[in-house]
């Protein structure tokens, strides 16, 4: 009875405390963005605008020029006795910009990198790689919408 009451009043507290989900308002920001500036990795870029679900207006007078630098590195970790890769690192770095009439509003630097084992199927080891880059632009992409949103 005691953990009912508890869990009444969790619930309570949390339905009047103005709660409102993150990505409830997806395309929502102040001024919508004039200009898109892509520098590095056209892929990245890509995938991330998509993601975020931004357009380009170049119609207003007034707006955000948003600049992304993207870049993407394979590094070898450590090779075997043989001289032979045997574990790699992926990085994806973005580093984006958000200006207004010539005054930078916000800018970071996101990182995301992820080390793994070689395999003996070079197909298998560069779709390996692919899906792994596609989870760091996602991971880059959630941290860069909540980086715009706070």
């Amino acid at each position: 009875m005691l953990k009912k009451i508890t869990l009444l009043i969790l619930f309570c507290s949390f339905w009047s405390c103005g709660y409102t989900p993150l990505y409830l308002e997806k395309n929502e920001l102040d001024q919508p963005i004039k200009i898109f500036t892509l520098k590095g990795d056209r892929k990245i870029n890509n995938i991330i605008l998509s993601s975020l679900g931004l357009k380009e207006d170049k119609n207003i007078q007034n707006g955000y020029t948003l600049i992304l630098n993207s870049a993407k590195k394979i590094d070898v970790v450590s090779k075997d006795k043989n001289g032979n890769p045997s574990v790699y690192r992926t990085s994806i770095i973005v580093k984006f910009s958000l200006n207004s009439e010539g005054s930078i509003i916000k800018q970071k630097e996101f990182n995301s990198s992820f080390t793994y084992n070689t395999t003996q199927n070079r197909f298998g080891l560069s779709q390996y790689q692919k899906n792994i880059e596609l989870d760091l632009i996602n991971e880059i992409s959630e941290n860069l919408f909540i980086y715009l949103r706070t």
